[in-house]
């Protein structure tokens, strides 16, 4: 069996999906520099163009032709920088399954597959916000990922949570008390469903 990363995905991706992704797999190159030493294009220009491109999200959201136009030349070019990035990791890996899994890439498949669930959210991290009450949530991408959704309870008898949606690995929860401590989960959600929640976190808010 040929080992080697799909790029199936860059097409099938949507906008939101396609961002989240190619985040796994910036996430994925930084953290196994050993195997991946030089990758090619390198990750600050990948990580450029995925700005660029996710910049171009918000304008076209709003309409109009030419910030529709924008976000899709914006997308090519993202996308094209990812195929050279494939060819560089379906060298470096060398053939190896488990090389090719810490790159972020999916592994092309001879047959077409219907996608299990997805793995719980990893590396749950909270931060105080810039406001009282606020506490930043973030947790590491999952490939394949549409959605992520969140839950902030107070650690406090008959405390109700609070629940949010979101398309990034990251949320935003304000309106906290200060001095009381909320603990906070994430799961991800795609095309099987959501996947089990992660391990708990849990921060005083000030």
């Amino acid at each position: 069996m040929i080992i080697k990363p799909s790029i199936q995905w860059l097409n099938t991706d949507g906008d939101p999906l396609l961002g989240n992704d190619v985040s796994v797999i910036l996430l994925g190159l930084a953290n196994n520099v050993l195997i991946y030493a030089t990758p090619s294009p390198a990750l600050p220009v990948i990580q450029a163009a995925l700005d660029d491109f996710s910049a171009t999200l918000a304008a076209a959201a709003d309409g109009g032709t030419s910030a529709t136009s924008r976000k899709k030349n914006k997308r090519l070019i993202l996308t094209g920088l990812m195929r050279q990035l494939a060819s560089y990791i379906a060298v470096a890996c060398k053939g190896d399954m488990t090389n090719l899994l810490l790159s972020g890439f999916p592994v092309q498949k001879p047959v077409r597959t219907s996608v299990g669930p997805l793995p719980a959210p990893q590396n749950l991290i909270l931060t105080h916000g810039m406001l009282s009450g606020e506490l930043d949530a973030r947790v590491n991408p999952v490939f394949g990922a549409s959605t992520y959704n969140w839950t902030c309870t107070a650690n406090t008898p008959g405390a109700v949570p609070q629940t949010a949606q979101t398309t990034a690995a990251g949320n935003a929860f304000s309106g906290l008390t200060p001095g009381v401590s909320y603990t906070i989960m994430a799961n991800a959600a795609g095309a099987a469903g959501p996947s089990k929640w992660s391990s708990p976190a849990s921060q005083f808010a000030t």
